[in-house]
C-alpha cells in the first residue's frame, strides 16, 4: 500500500482514499473512506502512480499456501481470492480476511478446476502438483543438508 507524503508532514495512507482533487494553490483535497477529507501539498508530482486498481474476482478462485513444518511434513491452507491488484507488472490476488502471507502462495485454483502457479506452469490435479512440489521441496533439503555435512 503506497503511502502519500505531504509537505505538512501528514502521510495518508493511498488505499484509504476514495477521490482527490488538485487545487490550484498547489494543494489535493483527498476524500478518505471514513467519511471525512484532508487537504495537503504531495511531495509526489503525479498521484496516479500510488493508487493501484482493484476489481472483485469471481467467486471460486482460491489459493494454496504451504507450510513445512519441522518434523518435514507438508501442511495446505486454502485462502479465497475476493479480488485482483491490476498492476503494470501483472495482476495480483487479494485473499480473504487478515494474512501476513498475502504473496506466498504456491498456487491458485481457478473456478474451472485449473491449477497453476505465478510462473505460469499449469497441472491437471492439486494432487499432481503437491506429488511435484514435495519432490522438489525434498531434493533442496537433501541438497542442503549435503552442503551442510
Amino acid at each position: 500500500m503506497p503511502m502519500i507524503a505531504t509537505k505538512e508532514g501528514i502521510t495518508i495512507n493511498s488505499e484509504h482514499v476514495v477521490q482527490y482533487t488538485q487545487l490550484r494553490s498547489g494543494q489535493t483535497k483527498f476524500l478518505l473512506s471514513t467519511g471525512g477529507e484532508q487537504s495537503a501539498e504531495p511531495y509526489s508530482e503525479d498521484l496516479s502512480e500510488l493508487f493501484i486498481p482493484v476489481i472483485p474476482a469471481n467467486p471460486g478462485f482460491i489459493a494454496v499456501f504451504v507450510d513445512r513444518w519441522e518434523d518435514g511434513s507438508f501442511h495446505y491452507k486454502l485462502r479465497s481470492i475476493i479480488a485482483w491488484r491490476l498492476c503494470s507488472s501483472g495482476n495480483y490476488p487479494i485473499f480473504e480476511g487478515y494474512g501476513q502471507d498475502n504473496d506466498d502462495y504456491a498456487v491458485i485454483i481457478d473456478p474451472a478446476g485449473g491449477i497453476f502457479d505465478a510462473d505460469h506452469n499449469a497441472y491437471s490435479s492439486l494432487e499432481e502438483w503437491k506429488k511435484e512440489y514435495e519432490a522438489e521441496a525434498n531434493e533442496q533439503a537433501a541438497a542442503l543438508a549435503a552442503k551442510a555435512a
